[in-house]
């Protein structure tokens, strides 16, 4: 797999945040651009900078029962990000909006705004277990246009209700794509 970096001047990165960044090593994961797996590390970053200098990444969190539902496992099976002990939320894929481009026009940002995408449950057993099997019906999202049709999926008529929502996590964080043996 070709390695693929990229490098922000320091100056950049300094006009950006205005306070301190967590320190610390990056964690290497899978994530899907347009259809492709690549391996991502990740620094969390403090959530100061314009919209214009992010790029967004989604967690595409898998319904409740998905191995019931036929699905293959997901990217993070499980992975624990928050720390908070395993639930539904650590089973999910990632998904890049953008990659650096060459030459270098693409939309692609080091700094990343992470968001959730869940399935639209209500608590009604019967609502959710619909809404369960036609969220799984359209995994993997590989990409962000997959995400798109995700997001704009509806439960048939006559209910018409939402299949899945987008939570912003309120997360940032510097991403490189790199070489799928960066972490060994």
């Amino acid at each position: 797999m070709k390695v693929i970096r990229c490098i922000v001047p320091a100056a950049v990165l300094l006009a950006l945040f205005t306070a301190q960044v967590r320190a610390g090593p990056p964690s290497y994961e899978p994530a899907y651009f347009n259809g492709q797996t690549v391996t991502i590390n990740a620094i969390e970053v403090p959530n100061h900078a314009p919209l214009r200098a992010q790029a967004d990444f989604y967690q595409v969190v898998y319904p409740v029962g998905w191995l019931q539902l036929g699905l293959a496992a997901p990217q993070c099976n499980p992975c624990d990000h928050e720390g908070d002990g395993v639930d539904f939320i650590d089973f999910h894929d990632h998904v890049l909006d953008s990659m650096p481009a060459s030459p270098g026009h693409g939309e692609f940002s080091p700094l990343w705004h992470g968001f959730l995408v869940v399935p639209a449950y209500t608590g009604d057993a019967t609502h959710d277990a619909l809404v369960a099997e036609h969220y799984a019906s359209l995994l993997p999202a590989k990409s962000e246009a997959a995400v798109d049709v995700l997001l704009a999926a509806r439960l048939p008529l006559p209910d018409g209700s939402p299949v899945a929502q987008e939570i912003d996590t309120q997360s940032y964080f510097l991403c490189a794509v790199v070489s799928s043996n960066a972490a060994r």
